[in-house]
């Protein structure tokens, strides 16, 4: 069992092997072979939601299977500032669960989870005293929404054999402006709920 929890996520890194001239190298007429990991930015150019990076609203953690405590929870805000509010409705997301995707967030996740080692389930819910929306880009890069489908206005997504990989999380707000403050949870037991 492993859990780590980070104020950051790392940032993605891409490894090249590059074959050098040994004579460039210094090596006198052999070839060399020279491994460089360089940091690469992803862009997103169908979705103003920004996805893969390292940087969240309210942190990540890493988890495997068996993580404890199960949940695992983190306070969070729902919603954006007006001026910098995305309106989830309007993406055309096409989520693989049948979840309506709604409300309005920041371009930026609200959290990030990067899943290790992958049990047999994986629960999303947020908690919150008002109406709350759920999307997730899980590790496959598949989408997944949810607008109160965890009871009482709260959502809530249940991923059957979860990828392994990093999930973007954005805890939205059904309605523009609002800021409502709640609990994102994360569990492998269907007994957890809002």
């Amino acid at each position: 069992m492993t859990i780590s929890i980070r104020d950051s996520v790392p940032t993605l890194f891409v490894s090249l092997a590059l074959t050098v001239p040994a004579a460039l190298a210094g090596c006198g007429g052999a070839t060399t072979a020279v491994e460089e990991t360089t940091p690469v930015q992803e862009t997103q150019a169908a979705t103003p939601l920004i996805i893969g990076g390292a940087q969240s609203n309210f942190g990540g953690a890493e988890l495997a299977t068996g993580f404890l405590p199960d949940p695992h929870q983190v306070q969070v805000v729902s919603g954006a500032t007006p001026t910098d509010a995305v309106d989830i409705n309007s993406l055309s997301l096409s989520p693989v669960n049948s979840g309506a995707c709604r409300g309005y967030s920041t371009r930026e996740p609200d959290y990030i989870v990067r899943v290790t080692q992958p049990g047999q389930l994986l629960r999303f819910f947020v908690n919150a005293p008002g109406d709350t929306t759920l999307v997730i880009n899980d590790g496959a890069g598949r989408w997944w929404c949810s607008d109160d489908d965890g009871g009482n206005l709260n959502p809530l997504i249940d991923i059957a054999s979860p990828p392994p990989g990093q999930y973007d999380i954005w805890v939205g707000s059904y309605q523009a402006g609002a800021n409502i403050q709640g609990v994102l949870s994360v569990s492998e037991l269907t007994t957890s709920t809002p």
